[in-house]
């Protein structure tokens, strides 16, 4: 086993003000791959909903975005105690502290002619002929 699917380019560096950047899922093998990204839960990277399952054909990519959110503590109003009530929500003014995080796309190869990438990942970890994961750091560049 080599490198069957890599992200073009290798790292992303995203400003800690936000932003969105494209990359690119290579396929290298001779096998139709199923791929599912997975990003931590709380972490200030997306990548839009309609991207996070996908195939790619032998020789062919898929683009990816990626999206640095900007959080910061807003005042929603006071409870009945009188305490300010917060919540985390996204303002282009502030930006989120850096953080360590990494993108990880899980990878399993499929029939030529499948068509629900989904498939591939029903039990919770990547089943086919050849599985992997290839995992790409996230790093916030000021």
């Amino acid at each position: 086993m080599g490198v069957e699917l890599s992200i073009k380019p290798p790292n992303c560096d995203i400003s800690v003000a936000g932003g969105t950047k494209r990359y690119t899922l290579v396929n290298h093998c001779a096998l139709v791959l199923a791929y599912r990204i997975i990003i931590n839960p709380g972490s200030n990277y997306s990548v839009p909903e309609n991207q996070l399952y996908g195939l790619i054909k032998v020789g062919y990519t898929a683009e990816m975005e990626i999206t640095r959110k900007v959080r910061v503590w807003r005042n929603v109003g006071t409870s009945r105690s009188g305490a300010s009530l917060m919540v985390k929500d996204i303002d282009q003014k502030e930006k989120a502290p850096p953080k360590a995080d990494k993108l990880m796309v899980q990878y399993a190869s499929v029939k030529a002619d499948e068509t629900d990438p989904k498939k591939a990942f029903a039990s919770g970890k990547p089943v086919g002929e050849l599985t992997g994961e290839t995992m790409m750091k996230l790093i916030a560049s000021e």
